[in-house]
């Protein structure tokens, strides 16, 4: 305990954010930008097989849409 007019301390554990702009920033907001997406494909706290499973899928399907397209257009 402190006496009464003591300075409150400083917490060690303070995080100063990156510059605006930095290859760390960057990353930062990539990250959550996937975390982002991830939570509203509903596997943000999944593991992470589950992750790549569903992002494999979801290529697959992107892919596949993309060359049946193609076809369409070609054999039509």
């Amino acid at each position: 305990m402190g006496s009464k007019g003591q300075k409150a301390r400083k917490p060690d554990h303070e995080q100063h954010l990156p510059k605006v702009g930095s290859a760390t920033e960057n990353e930062r907001l990539l990250h959550e930008e996937q975390e982002a997406v991830l939570g509203q494909m509903g596997v943000r706290n999944a593991p992470g097989v589950v992750k790549v499973a569903v992002t494999a899928i979801a290529v697959v399907l992107v892919v596949g849409a993309i060359v049946g397209l193609g076809l369409y257009i070609v054999f039509r």
